[in-house]
């Protein structure tokens, strides 16, 4: 009897799937051992935890759980907002940033168009792209560094996105305003990039790239309350952009 698989989209019959980091007590299961005797260090989780008072705060939110939440996030958009300098106009909320990525590509992927990305770049970019039936172009990283020139080098008619992580993931390399910026100078005006600065908060003065978004320049620029702040498992990822 013929699979129903063979119906599906034929982008997806090959495409590899994103495993993250195992759970301790999964890991802990297969080895038979003791979860305290495990140090999980696969998915960057806060070791510190949540602040105390995003603990009470879910505590008491637990008590409406029977209602159902309010989907455009007005709330934390505005405060979001507020701390930014922006809209809530500006400000997309997703289930964890990769959820917003995957926004991005329903917005302006179609098959056969390209992103490019750097050769050590989070697996999610060309996991994406691949869903879309659009091709990655990966540029070599000298030094595990992020070859913005090669990245302009390598546009082509097809091109789309292009996504840079700063701090990259998973090498921990940084841009500095002055790479960023030259880099924008010199990028095609039709093109996308998107900024995933998930680990931002723990650079001391890191780049502006909100600086782009108000020239309304064509940039999503992506955040996350998974890592510094320990609310990994609630999954609240955020994008930063013109309404546009």
């Amino acid at each position: 009897m013929p699979s129903l698989w063979n119906h599906a989209n034929p982008q997806l019959r090959d495409l590899a799937v994103y495993e993250p980091g195992k759970p301790i007590e999964e890991t802990a299961r297969e080895l038979g051992a003791h979860a305290s005797s495990i140090i999980k260090l696969a998915s960057n989780e806060n070791p510190l935890g949540p602040s105390p008072k995003a603990l009470a705060a879910m505590r008491d939110a637990l008590e409406f759980a029977h209602h159902y939440p309010d989907g455009g996030g007005y709330y934390l958009r505005g405060a979001l907002a507020a701390k930014l300098g922006l809209a809530r106009e500006n400000i997309i909320l997703g289930s964890g940033s990769n959820e917003v990525l995957e926004f991005l590509a329903h917005a302006f992927l179609h098959r056969d168009d390209e992103i490019i990305t750097s050769q050590h770049a989070f697996i999610a970019y060309k996991l994406i792209a691949a869903v879309f039936g659009a091709r990655t172009i990966e540029v070599p990283s000298p030094d595990l560094r992020h070859d913005l020139d090669g990245m302009i080098a390598a546009i082509t008619p097809g091109t789309r996105l292009i996504f840079i992580a700063n701090p990259n993931n998973p090498t921990g390399t940084l841009l500095s305003q002055g790479e960023i910026d030259r880099f924008m100078a010199a990028l095609p005006e039709r093109i996308v990039v998107a900024f995933d600065e998930a680990y931002f908060e723990y650079v001391e003065n890191p780049p502006n790239t909100l600086q782009f978004l108000r020239d309304r320049r064509n940039v999503l620029v992506l955040r996350t309350f998974s890592k510094i702040q320990g609310l990994a498992s609630l999954r609240i990822g955020y994008g930063l952009a013109h309404p546009e």
